[in-house]
């Protein structure tokens, strides 16, 4: 039987759409087939494919511990703090140097020999000025010592025994006592100053001093290093003494009773060691003055000195 006009029409636009569609599959790229509803990795895809401007579900508490735990811990792969390396100024130390390095905590001495010297005058003789210390940073024990011998007769000794305390940079307190001897009955004295590095290097020492029957003193000697040369030195020096009440005994009147200017001229050959010439100018204030006129003596003196300055 012929099959009607109008059923092959329908028969062949059929069979055009069915070629077309075979070739528009053709030419695009096979897609996979996505997972089965039940597989986890089910909504990743579609997670990721959705717009940025689509709104992200919460998420579940149980699902973010449930991720959590599966997370890989972290410390178990921090380095071991014993194996990282130390830090530059911990590698680098530097060169031992004998003799450079430093203790705080250690104790130190020093004895200096300001003065030893022999006097050229009138009244010949020699006369010394010394100091030395032991101790710490903050605390030391000062010994000082000076006097002169003239004309065979021992002037002005005096030896002191301070603590000193530091109580600011290149400053001491010092506290002791302090012994006389030499012309007249000895004394006793209580010591209460400071010593230190004035502004511009002054070197300074300041002292008050309480005796026995109400006696009271005060010293004040001002020094300086004035360096002409690396190895020259010319070095003046102040020396001021007074006294609260007479001491006729040891012809020592009141108030201010003596000073002296000293000049001094040095060659260093080495730091510790430095031989020198000066010339040395002593004057008697007040009732002192009068003491000595009184005994024939001079309220003024002078006279050249040659020594040596030195420090162990």
């Amino acid at each position: 039987m012929s099959t009607p006009p109008k059923a092959q029409s329908k028969r062949l636009v059929a069979a055009i759409a069915l070629i077309g569609s075979a070739a528009v599959h053709a030419e695009q790229p096979a897609v996979s087939t996505p997972p089965p509803a039940s597989s986890p990795m089910t909504a990743t895809p579609a997670r990721a494919m959705a717009p940025e401007s689509a709104e992200q579900p919460s998420m579940n508490p149980e699902d973010m511990k449930g991720s959590m735990q599966m997370m890989p811990d972290s410390s178990a792969h921090a380095p071991d703090a014993s194996l990282e390396r130390p830090a530059a100024s911990e590698r680098y130390k530097p060169p031992a140097m004998p003799g450079m390095d430093m203790d705080d905590a250690s104790i130190q001495h020093r004895v200096f020999i300001e003065n030893l010297e022999a006097v050229n005058s009138a009244r010949n003789g020699g006369a010394w000025d010394a100091q030395a210390w032991v101790g710490g940073d903050f605390n030391k024990l000062w010994l000082k010592s000076e006097s002169s011998r003239l004309a065979e007769r021992t002037e002005g000794a005096k030896l002191e025994a301070l603590w000193a305390h530091a109580i600011r940079p290149f400053w001491d307190f010092q506290l002791g006592a302090r012994h006389d001897f030499g012309a007249g009955p000895a004394r006793v004295w209580g010591a209460l100053g400071i010593q230190g590095i004035a502004p511009y290097w002054f070197d300074v020492e300041a002292t008050a001093y309480a005796g026995d029957a109400g006696r009271t003193a005060a010293r004040l000697k001002v020094e300086y290093d004035l360096y002409l040369t690396q190895r020259w030195v010319l070095k003046p020096e102040v020396e001021l003494n007074a006294y609260g009440r007479a001491d006729p005994q040891r012809q020592i009147g009141s108030g201010l009773s003596d000073g002296q200017f000293e000049l001094r001229l040095r060659y260093e050959s080495t730091r510790r060691f430095a031989p020198y010439v000066g010339f040395v100018w002593d004057r008697k204030f007040g009732a002192t003055a009068t003491m000595a006129r009184s005994n024939g003596d001079s309220a003024i003196d002078h006279r050249l000195v040659g020594g040596l300055q030195f420090f162990l």
